[in-house]
């Protein structure tokens, strides 16, 4: 788009008032993310500020001072942080923003066109997937680790380029409570375009800042669901007195009260997990509340601190992370690492990165899934259970 029909398209979603999903004619580079109450949508990429670096403070702080200086006087950041934080992240402040409310219609794209898949190829096997599996479960015989969690990708060839308004739609029809976004991955702060996007549906929200509150929901344990409604409520009570998906929330949650506490008071932690849906999986969910103890700790450091969480990772965390090394064949880089946004004072919400794909902006994309694997884990369960979280995806491309 030209800046005039930019400047169009801006003042047509912001007149919307949130009775449109503002994700027509979106281009590479370009960011949308939608939470459960907003979203959130930039236009065109000129006068961005934009870092590709180790994510800090102080380097969060200089792409704040930047937008100031050219004029941004109520800055939002965007990002994607890697799933190892010590690996560069790709931050973005984009100069034209437009916010509205969630539609209260449902997300429905007008496109009916949608690429062909040409060629699909796993990464690893499927079965090599569940040797990793059987391997966890040696480790845990030896004991020193109670939770892996593995992840796999599939390279996808499309005929033709992806549509972002069909794409992103069909992510918020299934998945309209979670945190779907499309956030552009930079390799350099002078790149023409980016060379990747990270487009996805996480249901997982890592951390949420609103002045000095903190809200925290941590997902772990799941099933696939079943289109028998009778067979899909079973499946959810069944979730719900799981002694091995129990066993897995547990190690998660702890794990997260145990550093939150470092970092915050008046925490509010119930009891026990409740079971939550998307279209594809149920899952055992805890709501965390509390209020952060220093507000310079900003949203996005508040996530570092507890990232990798044992959802992603395992645990112990630094045992899980090592053999994760060992044993993936591939790198993660911003799969099951962060995306969210935030302010200049610090608030923000931070999702994890999952149900997500790697998009090269023209007829490649690499999606991922994981599993958390635990004593009594079954390789054939933890594949289908990986196949179901990509699949999300795939039908919202193909």
């Amino acid at each position: 788009m030209q800046m005039s029909d930019q400047q169009s398209a801006a003042n047509s979603a912001s007149a919307a008032g949130g009775n449109e999903w503002m994700v027509e004619g979106m281009s590479n580079g370009e960011i949308f993310f939608a939470s459960p109450s907003l979203q959130q949508r930039s236009y065109g990429t000129a006068g961005a500020v934009r870092m590709h670096e180790a994510v800090s403070a102080a380097s969060v702080q200089r792409m704040f001072a930047k937008a100031r200086s050219q004029g941004q006087e109520d800055a939002v950041m965007f990002g994607l942080i890697p799933f190892d934080t010590r690996r560069p992240a790709s931050l973005t402040i984009p100069a034209r923003l437009v916010q509205a409310a969630i539609p209260e219609n449902q997300a429905q794209s007008a496109s009916t066109h949608r690429p062909a898949v040409q060629a699909r190829q796993p990464v690893p096997a499927p079965e090599v997937y569940g040797d990793m599996v059987r391997k966890a479960l040696d480790l845990y015989a030896e004991g020193g680790v109670s939770k892996i969690v593995l992840s796999r990708a599939m390279d996808v060839e499309l005929d033709a380029p992806i549509d972002y308004a069909t794409v992103l739609q069909d992510l918020l029809r299934r998945n309209r409570h979670g945190y779907t976004f499309a956030i552009p991955a930079w390799s350099g702060e002078d790149d023409p375009s980016p060379p990747a996007i990270m487009l996805g549906a996480s249901p997982e929200l890592l951390v949420r800042r609103e002045g000095d509150r903190v809200f925290i929901n941590p997902l772990a344990g799941s099933i696939p669901r079943h289109a028998d409604p009778a067979i899909d409520q079973a499946r959810r009570e069944g979730l719900q007195v799981s002694e091995k998906d129990l066993r897995e929330h547990s190690y998660v949650v702890s794990d997260i009260v145990r550093i939150l506490r470092e970092h915050c008071e008046d925490l509010e932690v119930p009891d026990g997990p409740s079971v939550i849906g998307t279209d594809a999986l149920w899952h055992l969910s805890t709501f965390i509340t509390g209020r952060i103890r220093h507000l310079e700790m900003s949203a996005l450091e508040l996530s570092c601190a507890l990232h990798p969480t044992p959802a992603i990772c395992g645990f112990p965390t630094a045992t899980a992370f090592g053999h994760i090394q060992e044993l993936e064949p591939f790198d993660r880089e911003y799969f099951a690492g962060l995306v969210g946004w935030q302010r200049e004072n610090g608030d923000g919400e931070w999702a994890l990165t999952l149900r997500c794909a790697k998009y090269d902006g023209d007829r490649r994309l690499r999606l991922y899934a994981g599993a958390g694997t635990v004593a009594g884990s079954d390789p054939d369960s933890e594949i289908r259970e990986t196949a179901t979280k990509m699949e999300t995806f795939m039908r919202a491309i193909a």
